[in-house]
């Protein structure tokens, strides 16, 4: 059970013997405190509620009317939101001025429990929660505080208001109006304990709130500092095992380019063996290809310059591409038109290359040059 405070708005503002406000304070399920007023704060010695305390402000049944509706046929939560459109349509005034909450029932046969009260009562009944310092609060029809009876009605008062519940109704009523609704019907009363007893049980979880909707309670959840240490713990693993992958990567890679070096350095070494590294044998060979003629880069570096020269001449295209014995590279170009083909022979040139000719004919609506470039 709940610990906690509950407060009560008599009808029509209280009376000498109906206090217009009162209080319960519960402890460990039992009511160990009560006052009239609103003083509640210097009664009980708190300056606020405790955050893990419930409050319920219990409002008078005159300002509240219940309705019992079936819905056969409807699922529990299609009959729930059914119930109170069918409640609000049998209702006096304009559906816009009232504001209607559902108990829904257990069964799909059983009826669901709608209260309908006017939204400026809402209002007024959320300002004095909030005026109490229990902004939070369960607001809940006083008449529903009873036990529902097996049959008949049964009795009591709760919050100084004198109430009637039957198997499908529950209203507040005066003694001289009892007879009215109870005819021959079994009346069971219920004392003022045996009722402080079921308040006290409802704290926590009371039969109806009419907080629902567009009053529906917005509670901030708390970061739970246990689920907080969790996913930083889990984090921090998952930013370790990033940091491992990396690591073995570029370990990897490093051996992997240690071996490349030395594989390429002894088979350089076979033409020039007095290279002491990987870069000392690319500057030798290098200077010892230049001594014989030959251009650095090679066929890679002719082949690269053709290629530029092809993006300048749009719709030029090789058909062939090979190395001669002498280092040329000849290649055979495609295009509409020779124009577009002396385009590319003149970009080579400018970036210099030799070039030469070899023989142009005629296939179609393409022209075909065959061409040697010399470094």
């Amino acid at each position: 059970m709940a610990d906690g405070m509950i407060f009560w708005l008599a009808p029509d503002g209280g009376s000498d013997e109906e206090p217009a406000a009162g209080w319960l304070r519960v402890a460990n399920g039992r009511v160990v405190g009560r006052g009239d007023g609103t003083g509640w704060q210097a009664a009980t010695g708190l300056v606020a509620l405790p955050a893990d305390e419930e409050a319920m402000l219990v409002v008078p049944s005159g300002d509240v009317a219940l309705h019992w509706i079936a819905c056969p046929g409807m699922t529990v939560r299609q009959g729930a939101v059914a119930a109170p459109l069918m409640a609000l349509e049998a209702s006096i005034g304009p559906a816009g001025a009232l504001h209607a909450a559902v108990a829904p029932a257990v069964e799909p046969e059983q009826p669901h429990v709608v209260a309908v009260a006017a939204r400026s009562a809402m209002e007024s009944w959320i300002a004095h929660a909030e005026a109490l310092g229990t902004p939070q609060a369960a607001i809940v029809p006083a008449a529903l505080l009873l036990p529902p009876p097996e049959e008949g009605f049964v009795a009591g008062r709760v919050g100084g208001e004198a109430l009637l519940r039957g198997t499908d109704c529950a209203a507040g009523v005066r003694d001289s109006h009892a007879a009215l609704i109870l005819a021959d019907a079994p009346l069971n009363r219920i004392d003022e304990m045996v009722v402080e007893k079921g308040l006290a049980a409802a704290l926590g979880n009371p039969p109806m709130t009419l907080r629902q909707g567009s009053y529906a309670l917005r509670r901030v959840t708390a970061l739970d500092p246990a689920w907080v240490k969790r996913v930083a713990v889990l984090a921090g693993c998952v930013a370790l095992v990033a940091l491992l992958v990396s690591l073995v990567t570029i370990v990897r890679l490093h051996w992997e380019a240690t071996s490349l070096d030395a594989t390429t350095l002894a088979i350089a070494r076979a033409v020039v063996p007095e290279a002491s590294d990987v870069t000392d044998a690319d500057a030798r060979l290098s200077a010892r290809l230049a001594s014989r003629g030959g251009a650095v880069g090679g066929f890679t570096g002719t082949t690269a310059g053709i290629l530029g020269a092809m993006q300048g001449a749009p719709g030029v295209t090789m058909t062939s591409l090979a190395q001669l014995a002498d280092g040329s590279v000849r290649v055979q170009f495609a295009a509409p038109s020779s124009d577009a083909i002396n385009v590319a022979l003149v970009a080579l040139q400018n970036a210099g290359w030799r070039v030469a000719a070899n023989g142009v004919q005629q296939q179609g609506a393409q022209t075909i040059a065959d061409i040697s470039v010399v470094p």
